[in-house]
């Protein structure tokens, strides 16, 4: 969706029109799942999450004055969610959170409060993803974003398991020295 586009949509949906906020989940939904799925394992949880968000943004819409992108405004609620899951967690758990895994989760998302960055991150790795052979591109979709495991890519495409999961290793590895050249930083 371009700026201007997304701007009227905007604006419509401000005025309370649902189709209108719809097509901003859409557009934007994505980016939200996969920012909280970087600090919550479960996808049902970095979904249900990711739906909480567009919630609480749809009810405080009136609240963004549009200084920055929407996305980095979306962004900026899905981490408070994020935070107040991982919080919540480490009680129900009932133990302290210093010292757990959680805790790191926690410090991570607290520190991820840049949401430029992040975007920044999502387009190298867009790109990253992009430059890979048209095969590894479809084993990276398969696994990662259609969730299906070693074992259904391998029966599909004709390959043993094993030699699936060390295709996996190397796209990785490809994909993190990409970001490394992309961004400048390890990854």
């Amino acid at each position: 969706m371009n700026p201007d586009l997304e701007k009227g949509r905007l604006a419509q949906a401000r005025a309370g029109s649902a189709d209108a906020f719809a097509d901003l989940v859409r557009l934007h939904q994505a980016s939200v799942r996969a920012f909280l799925g970087r600090f919550v394992r479960s996808r049902d949880v970095a979904d249900d999450l990711a739906q909480e968000t567009f919630l609480s943004a749809f009810r405080t819409l009136d609240s963004y004055r549009g200084e920055s992108p929407l996305r980095h405004w979306l962004l900026g609620i899905a981490r408070h969610r994020g935070l107040e899951h991982l919080r919540a967690e480490a009680g129900r758990r009932s133990r302290p959170l210093e010292g757990t895994i959680l805790e790191t989760l926690v410090r991570r998302l607290e520190e991820a409060d840049d949401p430029a960055a992040q975007e920044e991150r999502v387009i190298a790795l867009k790109s990253c993803i992009g430059s890979l052979a048209p095969a590894s591109r479809e084993m990276v979709r398969e696994f990662y974003y259609r969730d299906h495991s070693a074992g259904e890519i391998a029966r599909a495409t004709g390959r043993k398991e094993g030699s699936v999961w060390m295709a996996l290793v190397r796209i990785r590895q490809a994909l993190r020295a990409c970001l490394h050249l992309k961004l400048g930083v390890p990854t």
